[in-house]
């Protein structure tokens, strides 16, 4: 698990490149993958049809009719000898309300027995610090973020379960989904659920929470999630941000 000296560019197929950073999951091996993506937006290279990012690499889309696949490497690694100049915006804090546990949170009992944790215990670490969001993916773009010991011991469930709803907040394998954007199957343990939306498809950009932003729960109660949630479905509710984007 390193942080690599300097970026991999490994060819995808004939339209494609992955640029790597390391093989950890490392907030600044995420920072390097944003910094190039966002010089490449600023850079607007000819033949570059898309760049995707994830925890530790950078997927550039091209096409090889019009640019080169020597010429597109060395115009990236230009862009990488100057990574220390680029600037990223300040991280937005959301603060993430969540109910945990009961119908809201049905396999926190279950988290906490394979922990050797109580039911308080996991809902005190899980909600007792502030998180660095790594990338957004999966259906709806569920933000991703990396969970602390011991809640980091948790596996994939063995068995998934189909029915999630939209809300749920799940950890597993290292990693924690700040809320499901979307309802649908998982393998993560669902501890909670937050009245708040992710997914916004008629809004550009369709996310609420985005890679470099930070999140930070606060437990609410089950009166509290009813009357924050309608004010969501209304349109009427706007999330709390504990630090504003610079310029806003």
């Amino acid at each position: 698990m390193i942080r690599y000296k300097r970026a991999r560019y490994l060819i995808v197929g004939d339209r494609g490149i992955s640029i790597e950073f390391g093989n950890c999951l490392d907030e600044e091996v995420n920072r390097l993958v944003h910094k190039m993506n966002f010089a490449l937006e600023k850079a607007n290279i000819f033949g570059i049809i898309e760049c995707n990012p994830t925890i530790r690499s950078l997927f550039v889309y091209y096409d090889p009719l019009k640019i080169e696949i020597k010429k597109l490497i060395k115009e990236l690694k230009k862009i990488e000898e100057k990574m220390t100049d680029i600037p990223l915006p300040e991280p937005r804090v959301f603060e993430i309300p969540i109910v945990y546990g009961g119908e809201y949170g049905p396999d926190l009992n279950l988290v906490a027995e394979l922990l050797n944790l109580t039911p308080e215990e996991v809902i005190k670490i899980h909600s007792g610090q502030e998180y660095f969001i790594y990338d957004t993916g999966f259906i709806g773009g569920s933000a991703h973020f990396k969970v602390p010991p011991p809640l980091n011991k948790l596996p994939r469930k063995k068995t998934p379960n189909l029915g999630v709803p939209m809300g749920a907040v799940l950890i597993a394998g290292g990693l924690g989904s700040v809320f499901k954007p979307l309802p649908g199957p998982t393998g993560w343990y669902w501890i909670g659920m937050s009245p708040l939306r992710q997914w916004f498809p008629e809004k550009n950009p369709p996310l609420l929470i985005l890679p470099g932003d930070k999140i930070i729960y606060r437990p609410i109660n089950e009166d509290e999630y009813k009357k924050i949630k309608k004010l969501v479905e209304q349109g009427n509710y706007q999330p709390k941000i504990l630090k504003k984007e610079k310029g806003d």
